[in-house]
């Protein structure tokens, strides 16, 4: 137990320390979450005798969401999708320099894969690996009204990579409390997510399980990606979070 303990603290070092996520948390290959996943994406059939899935995140700069729908905020999510593909990168070599099999995962799958996807008659987005349902067994968050998962520390305002490996560690325990306004007080919120994307782009977001939560095919990403546009209205309007200023967002 001291070596699974021990490990799991450099392993965790690393990714904070030296690769620099702002979040890290770690989840069994083998937790419930992940049997949601479609066939063929269970962690252990992406790389077998997986035992671990660490998930880390990198906080969106609030000050630059602020402008979105912007060329700035766009540049600044491309500049995140890079950076988590490198620090998947840079987490994977580190455990197997540490002698352990690894594999990391996009932040999320080419927008021209599931375009052509879609074209072919997909009714749904599939993304190789569920960084949603990484994040939830790490620990890091809980699932809010569109299915998105809120953080303590940064709301909705954070993106994802996760690395599946072989190095069995300690999993991080499960946050229990809810952390979206509308699940903890019904009515406080006002969908304010929902209905910024219903106002002003294309109504992706609905309630989430019963409603499905983000429609990928009508995103707004969608109607802004002929500008070079990335959408990020529904994390920018969401109250939750640390880092929410709501001065700065102007009336709340």
């Amino acid at each position: 137990m001291n070596e699974a303990r021990d490990l799991t603290k450099r392993v965790k070092e690393y990714a904070h320390q030296k690769v620099g996520f702002d979040l890290v948390g770690i989840a069994s290959a083998f937790d419930p979450q992940f049997d949601r996943a479609p066939k063929g994406h269970h962690p252990d059939e992406w790389l077998p005798g997986a035992q671990s899935a660490i998930t880390g995140g990198i906080k969106v700069l609030r000050e630059i969401l602020d402008t979105t729908p912007s060329p700035l905020y766009a540049k600044h999510y491309e500049q995140m999708n890079a950076w988590l593909l490198e620090a998947g990168y840079r987490l994977a070599r580190g455990l197997q320099d540490m002698g352990f099999k690894a594999l990391y995962f996009p932040e999320t799958d080419p927008y021209a894969y599931f375009n052509t996807k879609r074209d072919h008659g997909e009714p749904r987005m599939s993304p190789s690996f569920c960084h949603i349902h990484a994040a939830v067994a790490a620990g890091l968050g809980k699932r809010g009204k569109v299915g998105v998962v809120l953080t303590p520390e940064y709301g909705p305002r954070q993106r994802w990579t996760t690395v599946i490996t072989t190095a069995e560690l300690i999993p991080d325990p499960r946050l229990e409390r809810e952390i979206c306004l509308e699940f903890i007080k019904p009515g406080s919120c006002g969908d304010r997510c929902i209905e910024v994307c219903r106002t002003e782009q294309s109504g992706a977001l609905k309630a989430w399980p019963d409603e499905g939560g983000v429609t990928q095919y009508k995103c707004a990403f969608d109607d802004l990606k002929a500008r070079g546009l990335a959408c990020g209205r529904c994390i920018a309007v969401c109250p939750v979070g640390k880092d929410y200023a709501p001065e700065n967002r102007g009336s709340d």
